[in-house]
């Protein structure tokens, strides 16, 4: 069936029956799916439409209906109740108003709920508000009325039409559910079908074009073992069209083509070997170093390896005897060179030894130089050391300095000071002065007093009393400030002491400050002798930093020179080694050429 087709189109026919039953597969399944999305959403609006009415409904059973029973009862205060009607009205508004947005892209289903709930709700609606109004009144006889002859009234309607469509709604989607499950069986075996055609398919086509490729496959496959084998009449007897067919016709023209050639090789072969056996014998010859031998030149393809090989003997020949030539100068001339050589190297280890003396003294040098070198950086450190020292006792005694300026102006503000309190101290004195004064006069106003009052008698008594008391004052102030006088007295010999003192302290201080500055004038001169032995001992560390540098560099010339010398030296040794070998190569070269059977020159 597949054998004249060719085998990309048999896989190309393969996969697109297979991917045929997979797009069938997809097809059936997205289908499916697609059908049982439909009733999914169809179930699910169905339950959430219940859903909501039922939780409408059980809002109104139970803001309206419990609430009034448990008024009744007494389980309720009329505050609570009218909150939990309120609540209820505004409740059964959202659910309602949610349901009309559950609903709102469906005109029937608007049409349908205006049509059988417009009544009922309204109903509801004004038994909250009747309900509210007898609570408001907190009158039990209209509550009890209001209970037993209007409350079902307006609630029962609503509540069995809510009822009706739960029931209603429940069996649509038992409907729906029972119509998903119909449709998910249905999809189900078709997939199942398509995938069993499917596989029925691929277990038809898969063996068919595996047999239509591996039976040529196979067949190439023995003619190739035979062949190797040496039966070179087998053949893979190949008729189709495919590309298998055609490497398998190809194949026997090939071993017919190889058979033929074959049989034209085996006469070619043995007029070859004829040839060949010449060659032979001629080479014979010239491996016994007969140059002189001719070989003889057939006319089949060792012909041009005869005249090679004629060819090479006679130039052979000619290259022995010139190699035989310059052999002999290359001889004479070696033997020159390596008495030359002798000389060259008796010269180079005197130049060796003098320049590893000349090493030795500037290894020596250069050690000289580094040790000075470090000493200097050492000295030019301590230098630097010293001139940080003598800046800070400069900074030191400029401090000291300034410390005794600012002694000598406290103490002359002190001065200062203790003067005006001698100039107080003054001033108390004058005070006390006229304290003193008002003492004796009221002392002599309380003589004056006590006169007048010995001369009235008894009618003086109470006068008489006053000036002793005025008299006592009296010498109390005068006692006082004779004391004052005293305190001020020994204060002023006390300031004009402090005052000597203080002068003394100032000189003092004027005098170490004038010391202070005095050294620190010489501590600047030290400074600046030390900052200039500081620059010497630097400019000398660093030219002899700089000369120990020549001098490594020059000990590394020197250095380099010896090795340049050693190499050199080793250089020569082995020329004249070479020289050596030279003569022999040169004799055993003429050695070996005089093996040769050269023709005559």
């Amino acid at each position: 069936m597949f054998k004249n087709i060719k085998i990309s189109r048999r896989l190309i026919i393969l996969i697109s029956i297979l991917t045929l039953i997979f797009l069938s597969t997809g097809a059936v399944t997205l289908v499916g799916l697609t059908t049982l999305t439909k009733d999914a959403k169809s179930l699910n609006e169905a339950t959430a439409e219940s859903a909501v009415f039922s939780r409408i409904a059980g809002s109104v059973r139970f803001h309206m209906v419990d609430v009034g029973q448990q008024l009744e009862s007494g389980a309720l205060t009329w505050a609570e109740a009218t909150n939990l009607l309120t609540f209820g009205a505004s409740e059964f508004d959202l659910l309602w108003l949610d349901h009309e947005a559950l609903i709102a892209g469906d005109a029937s289903a608007q049409e349908f709920f205006d049509d059988t709930f417009s009544i009922e709700t309204a109903l509801v609606r004004q038994g909250f508000q009747e309900f509210l109004k007898i609570v408001e009144t907190e009158n039990r006889g209209q509550l009890s009325l209001f209970l037993l002859n209007d409350v079902r009234s307006y609630s029962d309607p609503f509540l069995d039409a809510a009822d009706a469509l739960a029931s209603l709604s429940s069996l649509e989607a038992q409907a729906i559910f029972d119509k998903g499950e119909a449709d998910s069986r249905l999809y189900y075996l078709l997939s199942v079908f398509v995938m069993l055609v499917g596989i029925l398919s691929a277990a038809i086509l898969g063996p068919m074009i595996y047999l239509s490729i591996t039976s040529p496959i196979k067949a190439i496959s023995k003619t190739v073992g035979q062949v190797a084998k040496g039966d070179l009449e087998a053949r893979t007897g190949l008729a189709t069209q495919d590309e298998l067919g055609q490497l398998g016709q190809a194949f026997d023209q090939m071993l017919n083509d190889r058979v033929s050639n074959m049989a034209s090789a085996a006469e070619e072969n043995d007029r070859l070997n004829d040839s060949v056996i010449h060659l032979l014998e001629a080479v014979s010859d010239l491996s016994n170093r007969d140059l002189t031998v001719s070989v003889p030149v057939a006319e089949d393809v060792t012909g041009p390896v005869a005249d090679a090989m004629n060819l090479m003997a006679n130039q052979t020949a000619k290259v022995l005897a010139e190699i035989r030539k310059i052999s002999n100068q290359v001889a004479n001339t070696a033997s020159t060179v390596e008495s030359q050589g002798g000389k060259i190297n008796q010269l180079a280890d005197d130049e060796r030894q003098i320049i590893e003396d000349t090493m030795t003294k500037l290894e020596e040098a250069s050690k000289t130089m580094n040790l000075i070198a470090r000493q200097a950086k050492a000295t030019n450190d301590i230098a630097a050391k010293a001139t940080l020292s003598t800046q800070e006792a400069l900074d030191m005694v400029a401090q000291t300095a300034n410390g005794m300026n600012e002694i000598r102006e406290t103490i002359a503000e002190t001065e200062k000071r203790i003067k005006r309190l001698g100039e107080r101290s003054q001033e108390i004195n004058g005070v006390v002065e006229i304290i003193n004064n008002i003492a004796e006069r009221t002392h002599i106003l309380a003589l004056n007093a006590s006169m007048q009052a010995a001369a009235a008698g008894d009618a003086g008594r109470g006068f008489a009393v006053v000036a002793n008391e005025v008299q006592r004052l009296a010498e109390s102030s005068r006692d006082s400030t004779s004391e004052i006088a005293g305190l001020v007295g020994n204060i002023q010999a006390e300031t004009a002491e402090t005052m000597a003192t203080m002068n003394k302290a100032i000189a003092q201080v004027v005098e170490g400050s004038e010391m202070a500055h005095a050294s620190g004038v010489q501590m600047q001169a030290t400074q600046q002798t030390t900052s200039e032995l500081v620059n010497a001992v630097e400019i000398i560390a660093k030219r002899s930093l700089i000369q120990a540098q020549v001098s490594n560099k020059l000990r590394d010339q020197t250095e380099q020179a010896q090795k340049s010398t050693e190499e050199t030296n080793a250089e020569i040794k082995r020329q004249a080694d070479e020289t050596t070998n030279l003569v022999q190569f040169s004799r055993q070269l003429l050695d070996s050429v005089n093996v040769f059977k050269l023709p005559a020159a």
